[in-house]
């Protein structure tokens, strides 16, 4: 009797368990319709991610699904399957690697070329743009708006999206009249329902136009999108944090244009009030912004202490929230301030972090364009491998059933593989052939530029002695205010680096192996004693005396740690 009620509350149990069970069956008939209702049909399930709330729940559902597909084999169900888990895990930041998720979202692609089912294939380039595969953020976007462009942007959801991604990724590579394109055609998705477009994002997109156009100096076409988000943001007021940042951010964006323009007058209450709201809602990259706007005006009007106070908080918060350009536009400020008031020692300090991080920035633009390219080779080999799988497949086929017709289709296919990558290479070496020839030819020509630059010296130094003999005897005061005039001006040497560092590429950089904390001036004395300048030359050109150079040199040769016997001129001659 008891054996019989232990069985009885047993079963019991397990029916309660199995009950409790989550229901994958409206997600597997959901995943399974392959007409052009799909689409819309699979987003609402992606949704209920939202809805679980609970990543154990998803868990659970995710396990019950690899569990039936082992049951059911289905490559569109597992091209499904594997979407949701990758968004499962986007969802509820699932700490995974990145190669774990890729690998996913790459056998999904794979299914969906093999069902050759392109709007399928338009989801998966979608993911795959959202986790960034293979550092493909632009590249996938761009495939993901080409196919649903072609099977009609009404079967899709959430398109504006794609484009307001293309839009931001062209803008962080400078690309800013691509970046407008793209964001203008996203804001043509802005009547759709409410529930396929995020306010925010539309907010964002107009910011991304108005910015790229205000980085191409069309001030006015800037301010009209920022005024449209001021618009856009009172008929429709958000949240009210949200409502107070970018209020501010787009009037002291129009502030900004207005200042560019000429009316600072009426620029200053609108970058104050960015400045204001920034500061209060603790958005440190904002207040950076709006501060070297106004150190900007400030300096305009030569009011350098409260300039340089504008420019050092700017300073402040930028580093503190890691915004790069805002911290080259407050260090060059920075320096501009300290050069004009006559702090030369904190000046070339300033200037140096502004060289520093111009590269710095430099470098990240290039690494997105590279990450691109990157991204597009990944992509053709993929698409190389799904050829060769699907030639695979093919060959299977016709092998079973027509050995010699299998045969020669396995030559021909052959025969176009080696072509292509034959051709592939011959355009490669082409390229390469190319670019080394623009490489060597902006060489030459910023040789040209450093031999002109260098005979310019000699000829200023020359008409300086010239003029001292003339005028010796009648006013030496004349004569002092010549002998102290420095011939080449800040924006001189910013160029002369730039053009010095082309001609001579490997100078600098084996300079700094020699000397690793070289500061600015050390650096222009070595490029000068480089290009064969007398000492005479070299202190008309940088506003000192020769004695000075004659120190200047001693102490460069201590840092080089050369002997006594060794030429310093000989040395730098022979380092590259």
């Amino acid at each position: 009797m008891k054996g019989i009620v232990v069985i009885f509350f047993l079963s019991l149990y397990a029916l309660a368990g199995h009950a409790q069970e989550p229901n994958i069956d409206p997600l597997i008939k959901a995943w399974s319709v392959n007409d052009i209702s799909q689409t819309h049909q699979a987003e609402k399930t992606y949704q209920t991610l939202k809805d679980y709330k609970d990543p154990n729940k998803y868990k659970q559902i995710l396990s019950r699904l690899y569990a039936y597909l082992d049951r059911h084999a289905d490559d569109r169900l597992r091209a499904r399957i594997l979407m949701f888990d990758v968004l499962g895990s986007e969802e509820y930041s699932l700490v995974k690697a990145e190669t774990e998720n890729a690998k996913k979202v790459k056998f999904a692609i794979q299914l969906a070329n093999k069902l050759e089912d392109e709007q399928l294939l338009a989801e998966i380039y979608a993911l795959a743009g959202q986790i960034d595969l293979d550092g493909g953020f632009l590249l996938y976007n761009l495939k993901a708006v080409e196919l649903q462009k072609k099977i009609g942007f009404q079967y899709f959801s959430f398109v504006q999206n794609r484009f307001f991604n293309i839009s931001y990724a062209l803008y962080r590579t400078e690309d800013y009249k691509q970046s407008i394109t793209y964001g203008l055609e996203a804001l043509k998705f802005k009547n759709v329902e409410v529930e396929k477009w995020d306010p925010r994002v539309y907010i964002f997109q107009l910011d991304i136009i108005g910015v790229s156009y205000k980085q191409l100096k069309q001030y006015d076409s800037a301010k009209y999108y920022y005024q449209q988000i001021i618009d856009t943001l009172q008929r429709k007021p958000d949240a009210p944090y949200i409502q107070e940042l970018w209020l501010g951010i787009a009037k002291g964006n129009i502030g900004h244009m207005l200042s560019l323009q000429g009316e600072d007058e009426k620029a200053i209450p609108l970058i104050t009030t960015h400045l204001k709201s920034s500061i209060k809602l603790e958005s440190w990259n904002n207040a950076a912004m709006a501060q070297n706007a106004l150190a900007n005006i400030y300096l305009k009007h030569k009011w350098y202490p409260a300039a340089l106070k504008g420019f050092r908080s700017a300073y402040v918060w930028a580093i503190k929230s890691n915004k790069i350009r805002e911290i080259i536009t407050a260090s060059k400020g920075l320096a501009k301030v300290y050069r004009l008031t006559g702090q030369a020692d904190s000046a070339y300090h300033y200037y140096d972090v502004y060289y520093q991080y111009k590269d710095t920035l430099a470098a990240m633009i290039n690494k997105g364009k590279l990450s691109a390219i990157d991204a597009k080779i990944a992509f053709d080999n993929l698409q190389d491998s799904l050829e060769k799988a699907n030639g695979t497949i093919s060959k299977q086929r016709l092998t079973r059933n027509f050995i010699i017709m299998g045969i020669v289709l396995l030559t021909v296919i052959a025969l176009l593989f080696y072509n292509r990558k034959m051709l592939q290479q011959k355009h490669l070496a082409e390229k390469i052939s190319q670019k080394q020839k623009d490489a060597e030819r902006e060489v030459r020509r910023a040789r040209v530029q450093i031999l002109s630059f260098t005979q310019n010296i000699i000829e200023k130094d020359r008409l300086i002695q010239d003029l001292q003999k003339q005028v010796d005897a009648e006013n030496g005061q004349v004569v002092k205010s010549l002998l102290n005039y420095t011939l080449i001006t800040d924006v001189e040497w910013e160029k002369f680096r730039l053009e010095f560092s082309m001609a001579y590429p490997l100078f600098l950089p084996a300079l700094h192996l020699k000397i690793i904390s070289i500061t600015p001036a050390e650096e222009r004395l070595a490029t000068l004693l480089y290009l064969k300048l007398t000492p005479g030359q070299i202190a008309s050109t940088l506003g000192i005396g020769k004695d000075s150079v004659g120190r200047s040199k001693r102490r460069l040769k201590q840092r080089l740690n050369l002997k006594k016997e060794e030429v310093l001129e000989e040395y730098l001659a022979l380092l590259i």
